[in-house]
């Protein structure tokens, strides 16, 4: 439960909505019992009037007032019902988006160094499917719960006025129904339901590897292969979520039974009271309608205890990632970024959480201020583990990286971003326009500063022919465009930030010779008061910088 408790904190902002919508809930629910119990007190009294009338006394009978009641109670029934949902599924949405919000600011100190191991399907669907399934802990148990406890109490101090056996009885079988029956197919569901939350975020993960590699699936004849076994995996999970449905469908049942002993029960107990002078007929009548609305508080418990299950696992993932821990420590105090922007490492060395030898051993290096390096090296030797070093994705297990001769563990880590323009193979574009994937580099960008960085690119011909220009769809990945024209929107993104240390990690990676070279040459006038620090297998680049140096297995040297 201490899962569960934990996401009960964050509701605590939106405390005025939820508990708006529960005691809408409640209202509600109250309402509808007051109406049938009074409905059929009316009903009973109206008949036992017109019998004593017929019989040739008349009685005194409130016509007026009790239809008067029973008409308010309809139409707060129906304008409560309407509130409740409304407010209800409002305040659902709101503490969804607020959990949303706290989730990505919990990525945030984990990226790329954590989440880089995580598959990206998993994460997404802890995101989207795992968040989602939070709704059912208000929705379908907080506040059902909460109107439960109540009903059941204000419906048996009710009955107490009139009969307290009754009211002991029908007090009794309603918390067996509210807490008995839901405990016990809570017992039962409960592997059932965790097993689904793991099967679903499989399943998903699946379809997303099949869709991002439908292209290769296809060429190697392996689609039909993946989409048996996709198949095989959603058979296992409809199956289980087949026999939890048996589950839920019991204990409707039972619950229905339970209501209906209670209500036989109660009818005898009632037709004694009665017949010993202690209840009158319409309060007999009371009596039994009474009890046949009060179930309605307690008919949807057992299958939202169900759910408890499937949450708490939906909670417990979410929690999962939100408290891994950061692969680097944030200072108590921060210095200011400095004005200069020498970069030293001093014997920095580096190994992976999850593997026992080094990647970097015993590396040093210095960098002055538009100094500009290549780094070479086979796969795997170490060269962009030592290009996340300088930019502080990770702190080194020994040693020190230094700027302007201060620590950077020194400085605020999102600051620190400030001073490096990144360019990679893996430059993301986004499922936007071209001006909004520049204006990512610089939010209040003017026009005048995007053409410039469009110019130097070399994008502006390709932009000048494209119908609407800057508002061009690029495309979820930059699908819409070619590897060479996203190479260059990138390009131009680095421009617009105009940071002073220039990482380039692959840079033109899968371009062909004649783009290779123009990005280069644009490349080489944007740099030439910045220091550079480059990663490459190719030699194309290698005139852009003035020193190369060559990685292997984790040692660095010069060449």
């Amino acid at each position: 439960m201490k899962d569960l408790w934990f996401f009960l904190k964050l509701f605590k902002p939106h405390s005025i909505w939820l508990s708006g919508g529960i005691s809408l809930s409640l209202l509600t629910a109250l309402a509808s019992i007051a109406l049938l119990t009074l409905s059929g007190w009316f009903i009973s009294s109206s008949a036992i009037a017109g019998l004593v009338a017929i019989g040739g006394n008349t009685l005194a009978f409130n016509f007026m007032l009790p239809a008067a009641q029973i008409r308010a109670l309809a139409l707060i029934r129906t304008l409560g019902r309407y509130g409740e949902r409304l407010v209800t599924h409002e305040a659902t949405f709101r503490v969804l988006a607020g959990i949303r919000s706290w989730f990505f600011q919990q990525l945030i100190p984990l990226v790329p160094g954590r989440l880089s191991a995580m598959r990206s399907g998993d994460l997404l669907s802890r995101m989207t499917a795992d968040i989602d399934a939070l709704d059912a802990l208000y929705l379908r148990l907080l506040a059902p719960a909460i109107v439960a406890v109540i009903g059941v109490t204000a419906v048996t101090v009710f009955l107490a006025f009139y009969s307290p056996v009754v009211s002991l009885t029908t007090g009794l079988m309603l918390i067996i129904a509210s807490v008995w029956t839901p405990w016990v197919f809570n017992r039962l569901g409960r592997d059932g339901a965790e097993k689904i939350v793991v099967l679903a975020a499989n399943f998903r993960i699946r379809q997303l590897d099949m869709m991002q590699g439908l292209e290769d699936l296809i060429a190697n004849q392996a689609y039909g292969r993946f989409s048996d076994k996709l198949g095989q995996f959603s058979d296992v999970m409809i199956n289980t979520q087949r026999r939890n449905n048996c589950l839920s469908a019991i204990s409707s049942a039972l619950t229905l039974l339970l209501s209906q002993i209670t209500l036989l029960t109660a009818l005898v107990l009632a037709a004694v009271s009665f017949k010993e002078g202690l209840l009158s007929g319409s309060d007999l009548a009371l009596v039994i309608f009474c009890v046949i609305a009060a179930f309605e508080l307690v008919t949807p418990l057992p299958q939202a205890l169900q759910m408890l299950a499937k949450t708490q696992k939906s909670a417990r993932r979410i929690r999962q990632v939100t408290e891994m821990s950061s692969t680097i420590t944030r200072p108590t105090q921060t210095l200011a970024l400095p004005d200069t922007y020498d970069l030293q490492l001093n014997d920095v060395s580096f190994r992976y959480p999850d593997q026992q030898e080094r990647v970097l051993k015993n590396i040093n290096l210095n960098i002055p201020q538009g100094g500009k390096i290549a780094i070479t090296g086979p796969s795997g030797s170490g060269k962009t583990t030592l290009l996340q070093l300088l930019m502080r994705y990770f702190d080194p297990e020994q040693g020190s990286v230094l700027l302007a001769g201060q620590n950077i563990r020194q400085f605020d880590a999102d600051e620190l971003m400030s001073c490096f323009g990144v360019l990679s193979q893996r430059s993301q574009l986004f499922a936007a326009t071209i001006k909004e994937n520049l204006l990512i580099a610089k939010p209040n960008a003017s026009a005048t500063e995007l053409d410039i960085a469009v110019k130097a690119a070399g994008l502006e011909n390709f932009i000048g022919y494209l119908p609407e220009g800057f508002d061009t769809w690029v495309g979820e990945s930059g699908a819409k465009v070619s590897g060479g024209e996203a190479r260059r929107i990138a390009l131009a993104r680095l421009y617009l930030k105009n940071a002073p240390i220039l990482i380039l990690d692959e840079p033109t990676e899968g371009l062909d010779g004649e783009t290779e070279r123009d990005v280069f040459k644009a490349l080489a006038d944007f740099a030439r008061d910045k220091t550079v620090v480059m990663v490459t297998h190719r030699e194309a680049g290698l005139g852009l910088v003035d020193v190369v140096y060559r990685m292997e297995r984790g040692v660095l040297r010069e060449l």
